[in-house]
């Protein structure tokens, strides 16, 4: 549908169809539009969080935004705005009876990232993704300028409410109170820094794993480790906090300017994410998915064979694993799991730390090295 509705006088703006409304917010999506200068916008698409969304989009920025239905029956905007004028500016557009797919939004997926706040580092500083409201009645304290800096398919779970409510807010909205025990099931628990640290370093000494409550992440791990990210909000009645355990304060003035929000953060003392902070809690979420209190892994962040391991952050989707004497290789993206001897985990190893060439090496293969490294990386292809 994208190259019906756009027309052929409107090629320069193809791209903005292709604007990701799960990593923009409002007013990046405003800046794209007015850098080519527009002046109206018009939405084709059925659904009650559109309109609210294009009813935000109005009240905010000084585009004309339009809202027609798949029927092409105009929802909001001017009553000049006919059937027979999208027609006619559109005279290729024939199917707008199209049915769509509804997407089903990852609520686990949301509820473990807000609780825990192990964002992927390739999310922008302080763009919110998720907010937690302590009761409904804190919805309408969410002040515009924070809405306008969050991304446009941004969830907000309101808690404390048993039933499903409809705010004029375009965020996706979600009864935390009914996701209770999606959030049981993820067995998260809490650690003080000290404990995070402990378990970090002994995974990093020799890539031991211990997971003796088999928990898939830590609640505030990014608050209590003072990582320097913040994509989450928590309104409770007495302010809007860092955490969901309320230990971080930001402010218990609803009405601050976000970029005042964002302001208050940047005097607390923060620290940059190294690679071991990065990767802990996904050590950790790996051993709870394979059920184990004990396991030995292999990335380029601890040692294991070798005692050297990287300092700097590198992308990587192969690492090892250890699990009552056998050994695998499991592919991160692919989410599997290869049965593998040790010596292709000891050759992972030094891959994975850009060693594999290393003189080291000939210490474990004295004299098939050659071979094993052909073999190694035959495997790797057919897994990658």
């Amino acid at each position: 549908m994208t190259n019906q509705l756009i027309g052929a006088d409107l090629n320069k703006l193809d791209s903005i169809e292709l604007l990701d409304f799960y990593t923009n917010t409002p007013d990046d999506f405003y800046s794209f539009l007015e850098y080519y200068n527009v002046t109206d916008y018009i939405f084709v698409c059925d659904g009650k969080r559109m309109h609210r969304f294009v009813g935000f989009l109005n009240n905010n920025y000084p585009i004309r935004f339009q809202l027609v239905d798949t029927n092409q029956i105009l929802k909001i905007g001017h009553s000049t705005l006919s059937s027979y004028n999208l027609r006619k500016k559109f005279p290729n557009n024939t199917a707008l009876h199209v049915k769509f797919e509804q997407e089903t939004s990852p609520i686990k997926d949301a509820l473990y990232l807000l609780l825990t706040g192990q964002y992927p580092l390739n999310t922008k500083g302080n763009q919110i993704k998720h907010f937690y409201v302590e009761n409904k009645d804190l919805l309408n304290k969410i002040n515009s300028s924070v809405l306008k800096n969050c991304v446009i398919n941004s969830i907000i779970f309101y808690d404390r409410c048993t039933t499903d409510i409809l705010p004029e807010l375009f965020p996706v909205l979600v009864n935390f109170h009914r996701e209770k025990e999606t959030i049981e099931s993820m067995k998260l628990i809490h650690m003080n820094e000290e404990e995070i640290i402990e378990g970090m370093k002994s995974f990093q000494s020799n890539g031991e794993v211990l997971n003796n409550q088999i928990t898939n992440g830590i609640i505030d791990y990014s608050a209590v480790m003072n990582i320097d990210r913040n994509q989450r909000l928590f309104y409770f009645k007495d302010g809007i906090f860092r955490d969901y355990s309320k230990n971080y304060l930001i402010t218990n003035n609803f009405d601050e300017d976000f970029y005042v929000l964002v302001n208050y953060l940047s005097y607390k003392n923060t620290r940059m994410t190294t690679p071991i902070m990065r990767i802990f809690p996904m050590v950790i979420n790996i051993s709870a998915l394979l059920g184990k209190k004990k396991m030995y892994m292999v990335t380029p962040y601890n040692a294991f064979f070798t005692k050297e391991y990287l300092q700097k952050h590198k992308d990587f989707k192969l690492i090892g694993f250890v699990i009552d004497d056998q050994y695998y290789l499991y592919n991160i993206s692919l989410n599997k799991n290869y049965k593998v001897n040790k010596a292709t985990l000891l050759l992972l190893e030094y891959y994975l730390k850009n060693k594999i060439d290393s003189i080291e090496l000939q210490k474990y293969i004295p004299n098939k090295l050659e071979s094993f490294k052909e073999q190694f990386y035959k495997i790797i292809e057919s897994i990658s």
